[in-house]
């Protein structure tokens, strides 16, 4: 307990004073008081529960025993705000944060337990509908859903900033939080068990299949804030039926708030930056993406350059920081870039053969979760550094090596050496498909050979299931294209098809010759050529 048995008698006391006991459900003290910032001359801020209270909501404010601000409201109205904010929030909120139970302690933990499974089911819908599939991948804390819910409504009534940055920046503030996100970790696991996110002990991650919102929904839902924000106001002032002296005292009080100008409080003014991911930092606002690298990397004074790499249609770059002593470059994937139409035009180019997925959150949710699934099968990836999924931005590590593409082409060219990463590729094909696992773009322009293996630097088309012969059709096909070195060629095919059929399913290999998978390919792919694979195809088969 925060309060003395002094204190606490002495609002006893004043409810006692204001309605009758027996119409008193719960009694709870919050604010400055119990939160532990409290001034000398600070007030007692109470809130009395009645049954029946036939004025709705009320303000009294006393000055004996003790001065205090007493909100009044009738049990049913609370808990219609708790489950529908019937009053805009504007005295359920009080539950928001820490407070103290002097009466009807479980009326008051029921309540506030449900008005926060609401404020996490509203923050959680506001995720899905800002990041899509690519939600999946949050881990958003307890802490988030507290502080997003504070800052809209500092934003609605800014007097309000004051005490929630001194909530949490005072002596007391890491005990404030923790007991103010215990509620959070308690409506979170009644909604697991309706299988609308999974809760563990740290946070949640959603579930986008069970939790999504379309744009007209999200504009509700903004609208819906702005409502609440009138509502509070004029339940404020509804609730608010006082003296001159009581309005000038009050309205003196906000102002000093607003003039303090409370420190800067991160979580407060960008709740968005405690969500964290399971690989790589979560960046908010891309404005700070390379800011926040830097600092992942040690660098203090440094430069950057970049430097687009890939087909000209490529969405990806090299950004390169450097100092005095080193420098670190990593691999930036932009997929909003107007370049990602490609995959719509490849869609249409290939749409008998390979449904791509074009949608930048869908592809971005696709190349991080397949980074991390892949990685836990002990496939080399480059690992996830950072993402900015309101840009829809992801950043990967650089891995220095050579690119399989441009070894086959020297292969091709004349004799070399560089044949032996075409059977390592198909031998990783096939172990991906056995663990039922397709890439979806298999060019080898999206391996990188490396000293410690092949590298896999392109994963926003893979996905669990998906059509294996896709892969190895792709694969052959595109390696071939404008090429009439035909016996060079079917040994890349052989090696690559001999290494597959090892441990690879061959009815893969034998869909793969079907005319579906070559008409994409037909314009690029001379009839020789196509002969060639077809039959090298069928000696697997």
């Amino acid at each position: 307990m925060r309060l003395s048995e002094s204190e606490r008698s002495s609002i006893r006391d004043i409810a006692s004073s204001l309605v009758h006991n027996s119409k008193i459900s719960a009694l709870c003290a919050y604010g400055s008081k119990v939160a532990g910032y409290a001034r000398d001359d600070s007030d007692y801020d109470i809130l009395i529960v009645l049954k029946r209270f036939g004025e709705g909501v009320r303000y009294r404010y006393v000055d004996a025993p003790v001065a205090a601000s007493a909100l009044i409201v009738d049990e049913d109205l609370l808990n219609q705000d708790a489950g529908s904010s019937y009053l805009g929030d504007f005295v359920v909120g009080r539950l928001l944060n820490i407070y103290e139970s002097i009466a009807g302690p479980g009326l008051l933990r029921t309540i506030e337990v449900g008005y926060k499974r609401r404020v996490l089911l509203e923050a959680l819908l506001e995720l899905s509908a800002d990041y899509g599939e690519f939600g999946r991948h949050l881990v958003v804390p307890y802490e988030y859903f507290l502080f997003d819910k504070l800052n809209k409504r500092a934003s609605i009534y800014p007097p309000a900033l004051y005490s929630y940055v001194h909530t949490y920046t005072c002596p007391l503030g890491e005990e404030n939080m923790t007991v103010s996100t215990e509620g959070f970790a308690e409506a979170a696991m009644s909604l697991e068990r309706r299988g609308l996110l999974q809760a563990g002990q740290g946070g949640v991650r959603i579930v986008p299949e069970k939790l999504k919102m379309d744009a007209f929904t999200r504009v509700q839902s903004l609208f819906s804030v702005t409502a609440r924000g009138v509502t509070q106001y004029a339940i404020h002032g509804y609730a608010g039926r006082v003296g001159l002296s009581v309005f000038s005292r009050e309205a003196l009080s906000k102002l000093r708030r607003m003039r303090e100008n409370p420190p800067p409080f991160v979580p407060l003014a960008n709740p968005r930056s405690l969500i964290r991911l399971e690989q790589g930092a979560f960046v908010s606002d891309a404005a700070f993406l390379v800011k926040e690298l830097a600092r992942l990397f040690g660098f203090e004074t440094y430069s950057t350059k970049e430097k687009d790499i890939g087909e000209p249609y490529s969405t990806t770059r090299i950004l390169t920081f450097k100092d005095s002593t080193r420098e670190k470059s990593v691999v930036v994937k932009n997929y909003t870039d107007v370049r990602s139409l490609k995959w719509a035009l490849l869609g249409v180019w290939a749409s008998a053969a390979n449904k791509f997925s074009t949608a930048p959150l869908a592809r971005m949710d696709r190349e991080y979760g397949m980074t991390l699934r892949l990685g836990g099968l002990g496939v080399l990836v480059p690992a996830v550094l950072a993402v900015a999924p309101a840009e829809r931005i992801l950043v990967k590590e650089f891995v220095s090596g050579l690119n399989l593409s441009n070894m086959i082409n020297t292969y091709l060219k004349g004799p070399s050496d560089g044949i032996g990463p075409v059977s390592a590729y198909g031998e990783l094909m096939a172990r991906l498909h056995s663990n039922g696992l397709v890439l979806g773009d298999t060019k080898p322009s999206n391996v990188v050979v490396s000293e410690g293996g092949l590298f896999l630097t392109d994963l926003e088309q893979a996905f669990p299931g998906g059509d294996k012969s896709w892969d190895i059709a792709e694969f052959l096909y595109y390696t071939a294209k404008l090429s009439n070195r035909e016996e060079a060629m079917k040994k890349i095919a052989m090696t690559f098809l001999e290494s597959y059929a090892k441990s690879g399913d061959r009815s893969c290999i034998q869909k793969a010759r079907g005319p579906k998978y070559f008409r994409p390919f037909s314009p690029f792919v001379t009839p020789g050529m196509a002969r060639m694979l077809k039959d090298s195809m069928l000696s697997f088969a």
